[in-house]
Formats: structure tokens, C-alpha cells, sequence
């Protein structure tokens, strides 16, 4: 049995989801999770728990405030050097014989100072480890997520990226990429094909959309806006894991906005996608033209556009879906036993 020391960023569930899916994919190792904010998710399914700091991206009226970030972001900055100086303290005395970090910048730096190998595994390394022509626009906020994924997250000995996505590395002898990580209760379900479609959104900014949603002439679940009286075919529920899952595994398509593991989900589940990117946020909007460019679905920009926009994807959806067929969206026995690999150094 081997300890593994996870360094996780908790600032947004899909990095707990794929911490908690790996630790589950090899039950027989002993593991100790260190990070922030949601992290309290591992401790309350059994495993043991350090907290430490994070900083996290504040998303307003579907836009990231960059003023509120950056602000984060000093004071995380500042309270690095504590940070980093605990973390050392904590791997010397649990000792692992493997440290990972999910996009958990004192982990990974403590590890370099201690001299010890570090395993970066996340899905934003795309963006700076692999090989592909940059999608067209977002020129500065490409700049700005790349500059901080370089110089904040990637101290790293070894990177294991996972991603719906396959793109060649830069660096194959230390760079390596996988299908998406899938967390059990997904891989549990069988998909099947319904007349509703599933919206999962957070905002208030998406007024024009729903007045098109209610021209629809199916059902539409909407998720992330609360529980409300249901407005003709609209039905707004509350978040509900459960209730979430069983309504992605049967309905015709999603309609989202860039985030990494409900893609990954959606596609596993043979689920083409309609992403809404949040503004000013890259590696979202990276995701979404990626998306489109695989042909397993389509994104829009600006939803108060004349164009019925999910008129025309819906024209298309058969085709996504063939397309998505053809393709492997699981990771998780590759990723465990590289991992596993990587524990015997």
C-alpha cells in the first residue's frame, strides 16, 4: 500500500470530483488531501484532510471580475510563503511515496523545494503542455490564464493531463495526456434518449436565452437558477446530485458553459453539447471551440443574437451524437495505472 499526498484545488467542484474519482480507483492506497475551499467534500466521504488556502475565479453576470480575482489572488500571494512553508511540513512528516497536485500551487512547490518528484494532474495544462493552433479571439485572456498556469502551477516533475480532447505534448517523456476522468456515479448510469434538454447555468445574465428556451417544443430542466414555478416548458429545479444524473443520462442534449468535467460527463454519457462560455474566461471558451471543432457540438458567444441559434443545433444534434460515438471519453484505469506506476518511482 502506497500514501499519496494529493495537493487539490478546491475553488470549484470538478477538481474534487476527479480527486475523489481517484482515490476511489485505487481503494488499496492510503491517501492525504491538502487544499481549500470545497475540500471538506473528501473529508465528509473518509479520507483525511489538511486545509490550506486557495484563490479563487469570481464569475459575475456570466463574466469573470477580473478586479475581484486579482484581488483574490494578492491575498492569496501573500499568504503563499505560510502556505507553502506547512505543506513542506506536512509531506515530511506523512512521507508519501507519491505527491500529486491538482492545480495546487503550494503542493507542487513544495515538493520542488524539498527536491522531491511531483505529478501534476489536471486538464488546464492542456493550454500550456500540448501542441494545437490557438483558437481565434480572447488574445488577453489567453495571455493572462497561460501566464499564471505557467509560472504559478508548473513546477511540476511529471504531468498527467486528462482531457475530451486529445492533442499531441510538447514533451511525450513527461507530458502525457488521457480521456477524461469519470466519476462513478456517471460511469454507473445508462444513457438513454428523452424528449427534455438540460440546462445547468449560474448567473442571472441569461434572460434572452430563456425567452428562447420557451419557444421550444420540448421540456426543458434548468438547472443552477434555483427551484421556481415551472414557465410553460421550463422546469426549474434545485440541485439535486442525484436528480442531476438521472436527468443528463436521458435527456437529447446539454446546453452549458465550458466547464471541463460536465463536458467530459455529457460526451461519456453520448450527450452532444451547446456551451455558452463565461466571458473572459479562457480556458472555457478554449473547451467550447474544441468542442465544436471535434464536431461533437457547438458554442455561442453572444445569446442575444438574432440567429435562433438552438434551432439550428438541434438540426445537428444526430450528427454530434455520431460523431461522439466514435470516440473514448473514460480515463480512469490509464490514469490509475500510470499513477500506480508513478508510486513505485
Amino acid at each position: 500500500m502506497a500514501r499519496i499526498f494529493y495537493g487539490v484545488m478546491g475553488d470549484a467542484r470538478g477538481h474534487i470530483s476527479r480527486a475523489l474519482t481517484i482515490a476511489r480507483e485505487m481503494r488499496q492506497h492510503e491517501f492525504l488531501f491538502v487544499g481549500g475551499g470545497t475540500i471538506r467534500i473528501l473529508q465528509e466521504n473518509g479520507y483525511r484532510v489538511e486545509n490550506v488556502p486557495t484563490t479563487p475565479t469570481v464569475i459575475r453576470n456570466h463574466r469573470v471580475d477580473i478586479a475581484a480575482t486579482v484581488a483574490y489572488g494578492a491575498v492569496g500571494l501573500a499568504r503563499m510563503g505560510p502556505a507553502i512553508k506547512r505543506v513542506k511540513a506536512i509531506i515530511r512528516e506523512y512521507d508519501p511515496d507519491l505527491i500529486i497536485s491538482d492545480y495546487e500551487f503550494a503542493t507542487m512547490w513544495a515538493a520542488r523545494m524539498m527536491g522531491r518528484p511531483c505529478v501534476s494532474l489536471d486538464n488546464q495544462h492542456l493550454l500550456t503542455k500540448c501542441r494545437y493552433d490557438p483558437p481565434p479571439g480572447q488574445g488577453l485572456s489567453r495571455y493572462l490564464t497561460c501566464f499564471l498556469i505557467r509560472y504559478l502551477f508548473s513546477g511540476a516533475s511529471h504531468y498527467l493531463i486528462t482531457s475530451f480532447h486529445r492533442l499531441p505534448s510538447v514533451n511525450q517523456a513527461m507530458i502525457e495526456v488521457f480521456p477524461p476522468l469519470i466519476k462513478p456515479k456517471v460511469k454507473d448510469l445508462t444513457p438513454s434518449i428523452d424528449d427534455h434538454v438540460l440546462v445547468y447555468l449560474r448567473g442571472n445574465n441569461f434572460a434572452a436565452l430563456i425567452e428562447r428556451l420557451k419557444e421550444s417544443r420540448r421540456r426543458v430542466f434548468i438547472y443552477g437558477f434555483g427551484e421556481k414555478p415551472p414557465q410553460g416548458n421550463l422546469i426549474f429545479k434545485n440541485t439535486s446530485e442525484d436528480d442531476f444524473l438521472t436527468d443528463l443520462a436521458s435527456c437529447r442534449y446539454v446546453i452549458t458553459t465550458g466547464g471541463h468535467s460536465l463536458i467530459s460527463e455529457a460526451l461519456y454519457l453520448e450527450k452532444p453539447l451547446l456551451c455558452l462560455p463565461v466571458h473572459f474566461f479562457y480556458e472555457q471558451y478554449f473547451n467550447a471551440c474544441f468542442l465544436s471543432k471535434n464536431n461533437f457540438g457547438h458554442y455561442v458567444l453572444n445569446i442575444g443574437c438574432r440567429e435562433n441559434f438552438i434551432e439550428a443545433f438541434e438540426g445537428r444534434v444526430s450528427q454530434y451524437r455520431a460523431q461522439i460515438k466514435k470516440n473514448d471519453f473514460l480515463g480512469n484505469p490509464q490514469v490509475a495505472a500510470r499513477l500506480e506506476e508513478l508510486s513505485r518511482g
